[in-house]
């Protein structure tokens, strides 16, 4: 027996790490060292019964001095598979001026001419007016092709002629249910298509290719390795995607593990939960759990589609609620829940998180009370008699620390569509986190970045992780570090319902854990961005190694992957909404 744990009686360790280690267990949140035989972790305490425990030829890594060990991270909201794909293509996240976007746009498009579509992703739609940007402004750098470019946020995309053509949106094409296309004073399109308008170019975008899907899928999971992740929860996965998840697991290229939120439609009865719970049963296979459902309830503030309780500002508009009526959604969540999926819900705006919370209530009056795990992400405005309502249903909240901080976002974009006072209340973190509602944390990537120690900067401090820094947003909502380090690794393993495989370093465990230049959990406040993954590891197997950390082990050991990351950007950009998230069955990588 160690000082801090046990160890299995009869396994010697193929891996000891000695140094600080951040165990996030309760019983014991320090540790000296740690081994790992077999994938698992097979011993944490203090480290000479470590070092005493690992076999002959086996592999010794001693810290430097402000090193640590620290669980794997778990992203409970990202669009990993999305996010692959279309970082191979022409990103604008970057561009901070509509200019620059367009320059971008051109410069791509010359240098692919062999494109029959120029197709890319992350226009910012604070560039560009109201009605969002138009043909005519696309058509100037590509007009010799359809091109289409999907907003930053997800819910929207950017047409040229050529595209509005080939999808057939014309002066007399009406707005779909559930979407909007924007027109100019005499109704003709103007380019720019929101929500489930956007549907109407992805039926004939040309799809991926599955090689191109497995490239993306290649990149995107070595980019979050690199920051630390082992674990994500997929916001919004299509049976298209869910099959190239299932041929990755299948054939040993998922190192990430991960559960898929199944894409549901509210266009279709409550009976597509049978359909869901039979692609569960059929494509989980090792990493991959196809074990939970995402429900989009409804839009994103910018286009005025989050569903208010009170009118937008100096509006009489209040959002879109993309269900037909609370007793719909309440049919399909309970359908759900009586399958044993886990619902994931995108709620914006207030009325959309009471509408879940309702539909979640009815299912447990229903049904009973469940260990389903369901939970809400996004929770941009909440309102107050809701809160308590988080612990008491026993719902999950899915927060994205990194948004949490005052920008040109929230200056410009959240306080001129719903004003000050309730943007004032935006993102209530610590009022649920008080009267003891479970938590967990996520990016929301491409929207933003995935870098999970910016995001705990953010949520810690609600302070920009870059200059100008300014001063705190909100600072009643702060919470502490500890909390936003186990919505990233307890909270997320719980929320996936891994609790007992990972989420903490403790015997018995997955021996999925991190190696990082500082302790974030006692580094300078303003420092914990700055923390540098040097190594991180997936049921014992290394899948990133930081080039500066090479050579700091001893004893011969599987090859390790260095992370090229620049078909991946590291954005530091965010926009709150929920990345290809729309009201029907798809993609923003192409039709499914």
């Amino acid at each position: 027996m160690g000082l801090y744990g046990t160890a299995r009686a009869t396994s010697q360790a193929d891996l000891v790490v000695v140094g600080t280690v951040v165990t996030m267990a309760a019983s014991t949140p320090r540790a000296q060292a740690l081994a790992v035989s077999g994938g698992k972790v097979a011993f944490v305490g203090d480290a000479a019964s470590a070092r005493k425990r690992l076999r002959p030829g086996g592999r010794l890594i001693a810290l430097e001095p402000g090193q640590a060990v620290v669980p794997g991270l778990v992203d409970a909201h990202v669009h990993m598979l999305d996010a692959g794909v279309m970082g191979k293509r022409c990103t604008l996240d970057e561009a901070k001026t509509k200019a620059r976007a367009l320059e971008l746009i051109g410069q791509y498009s010359r240098a692919h001419p062999e494109l029959a579509w120029v197709i890319g992703s992350g226009w910012a739609l604070s560039l560009f007016e109201e009605r969002g940007p138009t043909a005519a402004e696309l058509n100037a750098v590509v007009a010799d092709r359809p091109a289409v470019f999907y907003g930053q946020d997800g819910h929207s995309a950017w047409l040229n002629s050529r595209a509005l053509a080939a999808a057939g949106i014309t002066a007399r094409k009406p707005d779909p249910e559930r979407g909007r296309i924007e027109r100019t004073a005499t109704g003709k399109p103007s380019g720019t298509l929101r929500e489930a308008a956007v549907n109407l170019v992805e039926k004939v975008v040309p799809q991926p290719s599955t090689k191109q899907w497995l490239a993306g899928l290649r990149a995107a999971q070595s980019y979050l390795h690199s920051l630390g992740i082992t674990m994500v929860q997929d916001a919004n996965v299509s049976p298209r995607m869910l099959k190239i998840y299932h041929r990755a697991a299948s054939s040993g290229q998922l190192t990430m593990k991960v559960v898929a939120a199944q894409a549901t439609d509210p266009g279709k009865p409550a009976s597509q939960a049978n359909d869901l719970a039979r692609l569960r049963d059929r494509y989980s296979v090792g990493r991959l759990s196809a074990s939970a459902a995402k429900i989009f309830i409804d839009g994103v503030l910018e286009a005025r589609t989050a569903a208010l309780l009170a009118p937008y500002h100096g509006r009489d508009e209040r959002g879109t609620l993309n269900w037909e009526d609370a007793a719909a959604l309440a049919d399909l969540v309970s359908r759900l829940d009586r399958h044993g999926l886990q619902i994931h819900m995108h709620a914006i705006g207030d009325h959309a998180v009471r509408w879940g919370l309702d539909a979640l209530a009815a299912a447990r009056l229903i049904n009973g009370p469940s260990d389903n795990r369901h939970h809400i992400a996004h929770l941009q405005l909440v309102a107050a008699a809701d809160i308590p309502r988080f612990r008491a249903l026993g719902v999950i909240a899915n927060f994205q620390p990194f948004w949490m901080f005052p920008d040109e976002w929230i200056a410009e974009s959240a306080e001129a569509v719903i004003g000050r006072a309730r943007a004032r209340r935006l993102f209530p973190f610590r009022s649920i986190v008080r009267p003891g509602a479970r938590i967990a944390a996520g990016s929301d990537w491409p929207v933003s970045s995935p870098n999970p120690f910016l995001a705990i900067q953010a949520g810690v401090t609600r302070q920009s992780p870059e200059p100008p820094v300014g001063p705190p947003w909100i600072p009643s909502e702060r919470v502490s570090r500890q909390t936003l380090l186990a919505a990233y690794t307890t909270g997320g393993a719980y929320v996936n319902r891994r609790e007992h495989e990972t989420g903490s370093l403790e015997v018995g465990k997955a021996a999925d854990f991190i190696i990082v230049d500082q302790n974030p959990l006692t580094v300078p406040l303003r420092r914990i961005g700055g923390t540098r993954v040097l190594r991180t590891l997936v049921d014992g197997e290394e899948v990133y190694i930081h080039s500066s950390d090479r050579g700091h082990q001893r004893g011969p050991g599987p090859s390790s992957r260095d992370v090229t990351t620049g078909t991946i950007p590291r954005l530091a950009v965010r926009r709150p909404c929920c990345y290809g998230d729309r009201p029907s069955a798809g993609s923003v990588a192409g039709p499914q």
